[in-house]
């Protein structure tokens, strides 16, 4: 590749990890100094050790580039101080329009880190050939594809934060949180958003990603046959063809030295 285009390619990549350095520093503002200096969680030790952790992680993602870290590692340390003080997490903290903001602050940094992370792939060679097949019209089954991927990106965002909502926000609900859980509100808002978060994680990834695999992974019947494969790798033994060669690989050289000596 020139040396123009790699310059342009390092200055895109910075200014990638610099866009998802801030937004990562803002979710960790809104979420975790922001909440915690309102209830005055800093006097605690433990809480303000915990509440650094997330940063760390994200410098450590944004240097590898690693999707596991960004999108499950970070998140997940995130909740270490609200575990420690779970009233950082209550409604009275946020409110709705504060929730609003933050959801919309999370949601940029996840699907940043989503798009970012991909520039750990190679470059583009310089000379490309495009195929015939590139100036045809896009299949009717790539279209429905890339319907799919949208589906399953809205369905990712409205979802949880709709069910967080109902937990935190309806009134129906927080009046039978006080009524059941009088002066453990907070505590217990805090489980139930983890537990809706769980939950909702288990959906998507075995009912809409593991009904809509076939459309998402290509064709089905080569993604059929690249999953026998997988299956006969992990097995570990040859299959019975291999034997039957074998056997009569071994009937012909005995044959042959039989001819040679006898």
């Amino acid at each position: 590749m020139p040396a123009g285009a790699w310059s342009r390619l390092g200055k895109w990549r910075t200014f990638a990890d610099g866009v998802a350095l801030v937004l990562g520093i803002n979710v960790w503002v809104s979420v975790v100094l922001l909440p915690g200096s309102f209830v005055g969680a800093w006097a605690d030790p433990a809480a303000l050790t915990a509440a650094l952790v997330p940063l760390p992680v994200l410098m450590l993602g944004l240097w590898r580039r690693s999707e596991a870290v960004l999108l499950a590692g970070f998140p997940s340390a995130l909740l270490l101080p609200v575990a420690l003080v779970p009233e950082m997490a209550s409604a009275h903290v946020y409110g709705l329009l504060r929730f609003s903001i933050v959801a919309v602050g999370l949601v940029a940094y996840l699907m940043s880190a989503s798009f970012f992370t991909s520039f750990h792939e190679p470059p583009p060679p310089t000379n490309v050939r495009p195929l015939s097949s590139s100036r045809q019209p896009v299949p009717p089954r790539w279209r429905r594809r890339f319907r799919i991927y949208l589906e399953l990106t809205i369905l990712a965002v409205v979802c949880p934060l709709v069910l967080i909502y109902f937990a935190n926000f309806h009134h129906t609900n927080q009046a039978f949180m006080r009524t059941m859980f009088p002066g453990r509100v907070a505590s217990m808002t805090t489980m139930l958003d983890l537990l809706v978060i769980a939950l909702w994680l288990i959906l998507y990834s075995y009912v809409f990603l593991g009904v809509l695999k076939p459309h998402r992974t290509g064709d089905r019947d080569l993604a059929g046959q690249l999953s026998r494969l997988r299956a006969d790798a992990r097995r570990g033994r040859p299959r019975p063809a291999f034997y039957v060669a074998m056997a009569v690989a071994l009937g012909l050289m005995a044959i042959l030295l039989w001819s040679r000596y006898f």
